[in-house]
């Protein structure tokens, strides 16, 4: 349910354009300290390496985040329009506090 409510919001987000993916400007959208308010949500079934290192870099920056148990790549990349989409950064503010409201997180959470 809650994870639903998050591609809910990613979908909405994506219509907007405020999303974004890709491995380096995924990177740069950790580390850009000019963005206050970030959230990252990553695919059930993301490569192990990609996984670790994503969220590595989260707790690093400290930057928030949740792995989906139930959206695979292909599920999400659906939902937001794409074929398959690993790992996604949210650009709107507003969107990122209610996936905050929903997973209700500090960082390192699951799904």
């Amino acid at each position: 349910m809650k994870e639903q409510k998050i591609v809910n919001l990613l979908g909405f987000a994506s219509r907007m354009r405020k999303i974004i993916f890709g491995k380096d400007n995924i990177r740069e959208y950790i580390r850009n300290p000019k963005r206050r308010n970030k959230f990252v949500i990553i695919a059930s079934d993301v490569g192990q390496s990609i996984r670790e290192d994503t969220i590595k870099r989260c707790q690093s920056h400290d930057v928030p985040y949740v792995v989906l148990k139930n959206f695979t790549k292909e599920q999400l990349g659906r939902a937001l329009g794409k074929e398959e989409i690993s790992v996604v950064g949210v650009l709107d503010e507003n969107i990122v506090k209610g996936i905050k409201e929903v997973v209700n997180v500090g960082g390192d959470s699951i799904v």
